[in-house]
C-alpha cells in the first residue's frame, strides 16, 4: 500500500513538473519572439528616414500594418 502511494506521489510530481515545463517553454518562446521582433524593429528604425511632411501618412501606414498583423493573429 505504501509503495503504491509513493508511486502515485512520484507520478503526480512528474505531471506537475511537465505542466510547469510546458508553461515555461511557452513563455520562453514568446520572449524569444518578442526579442526577435524588437531587434528587427530597432534595425529598421535606423534604416527608415522619416519625412516630417508626411507624418500623417506614416501614422496611417503603421495603423494599417498593425491591423493586418492583428488580423493574421486572430486567424490562428
Amino acid at each position: 500500500m505504501e509503495h503504491k502511494k509513493k508511486i502515485t506521489d512520484v507520478k503526480k510530481s512528474i505531471e506537475k513538473f511537465n505542466e510547469f515545463s510546458s508553461k515555461e517553454k511557452s513563455s520562453l518562446v514568446d520572449s524569444i519572439e518578442m526579442l526577435w521582433l524588437n531587434a528587427g524593429i530597432q534595425k529598421k528604425k535606423n534604416d527608415i528616414k522619416v519625412d516630417e511632411n508626411n507624418t500623417k501618412e506614416h501614422v496611417k501606414r503603421i495603423r494599417q500594418l498593425l491591423s493586418a498583423a492583428w488580423s493574421e493573429d486572430l486567424k490562428d
